[in-house]
């Protein structure tokens, strides 16, 4: 076939790559910065047998309206290369937030060999070595699975919604963001996409029109730092007090139900501890460091971040780096959240990570000085925190949305 694949910088080159391979005609464009493949002018000149956008291009893209070729996902296309659902358990687990967290507590307890894929890094267990470094674009899917050892288990963390090719979905999240320009729900193109999968967990408190939907509360119960757990002929409870930790607690459950479903018993996630920017504390120059920087940092996520901070750190001055390290095509770290999480926590310090132009930092500044608070700016949360090191608070919040 002769196939067009939009965005090269989310996946799309990979995917051109595979199809080539495997001997279809691709052209591929670089929808944003016109800098690879071939110019959308030129794709207009040309017919085409299909068409593979990902789910965050602006659906009023002049392309679509100029050629009237029949449109497919990157999600749809990975499924597509990839065959048939694979005998091996795969997990796929999406959602605005939870995902890596989820999927590392999950595979912490999976027996045997297998391969965990999250934004972190794709890496081999039980060894748990990095072997790659990928995106968590859909295509990424293609080189992981190269990666794949006979007998072994993958679970991969995607974005915007699931693939198909698992044996169960996880859906971490039923929180919202506006996409494709904002005239689509990422939220939307996620419960769309579960009727590709025969099950799919998904968290307490929330519904989803599903025959194989299962909610987590149905597996699992948290009471403080102890979750209880009973399905089938397994039944037990562990202890942990990350569980105390809303950013841990429903990642924890998940990754404990998952486990019931799969037939593994979770008692070992009494083990799991804090991920590196996922709460994880650090004790550096007589200052406590909570670094919550991940690509869920959020609101709420600065704040539990503060509470835990104050459990360790007691009272004192607090030093807050908070923002953003660079520009994304979904979701970002707004304004209004970053000023609602500095009035929440009242620092005596604010460093500011103005990496994306959507950051209003004049906003910002602009309220810090009008509540007393001294405000930095700074060019990178490495930067931030040696500064926030120099400012001897005995707490210091690193809370910058980065994709690492």
């Amino acid at each position: 076939m002769r196939i067009l694949v939009l965005d090269s910088i989310h996946g799309g080159k990979v995917l051109a790559d595979h199809l080539s391979a495997h001997g279809h005609s691709c052209d591929l464009v670089d929808v944003y910065r016109q800098a690879d493949g071939i110019s959308s002018d030129l794709a207009r000149t040309r017919s085409y047998d299909l068409i593979t956008a990902p789910f965050h291009l602006d659906p009023d893209y002049p392309l679509f309206r100029d050629l009237k070729t029949p449109v497919i996902s990157h999600h749809a296309m990975v499924r597509w290369l990839l065959g048939a659902v694979r005998a091996f358990p795969v997990i796929e687990i999406t959602g605005k937030q939870g995902k890596s967290t989820t999927a590392a507590a999950l595979a912490s307890i999976m027996p045997g060999p297998g391969l965990l894929h999250t934004s972190a890094g794709l890496v081999r267990y039980p060894s748990r070595d990095i072997i790659g470094q990928y995106s968590i674009t859909p295509a990424s899917l293609l080189p992981v699975c190269n990666d794949y050892v006979e007998g072994g288990w993958l679970i991969a963390e995607i974005s915007l919604g699931f693939c198909g090719i698992g044996t169960l979905g996880i859906l971490t999240s039923f929180l919202d963001y506006p996409v494709a320009n904002g005239k689509r729900s990422a939220l939307a193109i996620k419960t769309e996409q579960t009727h590709l999968m025969n099950q799919v967990l998904i968290p307490e408190g929330v519904s989803l029109r599903h025959d194989g939907c299962v909610p987590v509360s149905d597996l699992v119960v948290v009471s403080g730092t102890r979750a209880s757990y009973r399905y089938g002929e397994i039944s037990g409870s562990f202890t942990n007090p990350l569980l105390l930790l809303p950013g841990y607690k429903t990642p924890l459950m998940l990754a404990a139900g998952a486990a019931l479903l799969l037939g593994i018993d979770p008692v070992r996630l009494s083990e799991f501890s804090a991920l590196p920017g996922r709460m994880e504390v650090r004790y550096e120059d007589g200052s406590v460091i909570v670094d919550n920087s991940n690509s869920g940092t959020c609101f709420q996520t600065t704040c539990d971040a503060y509470l835990y901070g104050r459990e360790i750190a007691g009272e004192g001055p607090v030093t807050l780096i908070i923002g953003q390290d660079c520009a994304s095509v979904c979701e970002n770290f707004p304004t209004e959240e970053i000023i609602s999480a500095i009035s929440e926590i009242s620092p005596a310090y604010v460093i500011v990570i103005p990496g994306d132009e959507r950051i209003m930092k004049d906003e910002i500044i602009r309220y810090c000085a009008q509540n007393g608070i001294s405000c930095i700016l700074s060019d990178s949360c490495e930067d931030g925190q040696s500064r926030a090191k120099t400012l001897q608070t005995p707490l210091i919040l690193v809370s910058v949305k980065r994709w690492k």
